[in-house]
């Protein structure tokens, strides 16, 4: 049986909807944190197991009788690598035979201060013993209007990069590519996938790309961190918001998303959506 952990957030219900749908005997159970929230899941024919990853003896029922489990990290980052280490631990004592993992793309390098957790849970993983798959996923191209803000109004984009390329890949691609991974497990055992899509665009190339699409001229000026910071403190956002803001304003000038492989490709078995034809559906849906 494959346990998904994070099965009723956007990546875990894709990767689950996906696999049924190419591997519709397969035996998926999903780990959420009531009943009430695996409640359509359920209705999809997936045995549901409540646990939380600060609990570990919620993991450890919600693990017993896994072969292979998908490790979908935290959205929370407080204590994200003991949560992470609770699910691990509690792996290995039940004997799965296999761990899928989402890191971020080349963790190992540190380049995102998002990376240092990701880095620890895949070292945590390779030393339990436990054969793993590590996808290492790069941001969602999804999350490109967030990074927008009102730029598509106002016509001016202040976002900090350092004139670092970004690589976004499509969240409903990564979820196909862990599918397809969780389908033949066996063929994947002990390998690390860095998943981006084919291109790396810098974010005045965006601003170009959606200038050409929307029709309406979108001007991108690269400003410091700290100015930033200052911006959206000014405006009052919430300070988790400011503080995810920044730390992505830091993995972008760090040019930690600056990397293109064929992991993905190879994993769908097709080029993986470009940003470019994302922005041209989401300026003319």
């Amino acid at each position: 049986m494959i346990l998904i952990t994070g099965a009723n957030g956007h990546l875990g219900t894709q990767t689950i909807d996906l696999l049924l749908d190419k591997k519709p005997d397969a035996e998926i159970a999903g780990l959420v944190r009531s009943e009430e929230k695996g409640a359509e899941l359920k209705q999809k024919g997936v045995e549901i197991r409540v646990g939380d990853y600060t609990d570990y003896s919620s993991i450890e029922k919600a693990v017993q009788g896994i072969e292979t489990l998908l490790l979908i990290s935290s959205s929370s980052l407080e204590g994200r690598i003991g949560q992470h280490k609770n699910v691990i631990e509690a792996a290995k004592k039940a004997d799965v035979k296999q761990i899928f993992y989402t890191s971020i793309v080349q963790a190992d390098k540190e380049l995102s201060p998002l990376s240092p957790d990701h880095a620890e849970t895949e070292k945590l993983i390779q030393e339990s013993g436990i054969p793993y798959t590590i996808y290492r996923n790069t941001f969602y191209m999804e999350f490109l209007p967030l990074f927008l803000g009102n730029a598509m109004e106002t016509g001016q984009w202040a976002f900090p990069s350092d004139g670092k390329a970004i690589n976004l890949a499509l969240r409903s691609e990564m979820g196909e590519a862990l599918a397809n991974g969780l389908k033949n497990s066996g063929k994947h055992k002990n390998s690390i996938y860095e998943i981006t899509s084919g291109k790396a665009y810098t974010l005045d190339e965006i601003a170009g790309l959606l200038s050409e699409s929307s029709g309406k001229e979108i001007t991108y000026t690269d400003v410091p961190i700290s100015e930033f910071e200052k911006t959206l403190q000014e405006i009052g956002l919430p300070e988790d918001q400011i503080a995810m803001s920044v730390m992505t304003a830091e993995t972008f000038v760090n040019g930690a998303l600056d990397f293109t492989f064929d992991d993905m490709e190879k994993l769908l078995g097709r080029k993986p959506t470009g940003l470019d034809t994302f922005i041209k559906n989401f300026v003319n849906p």
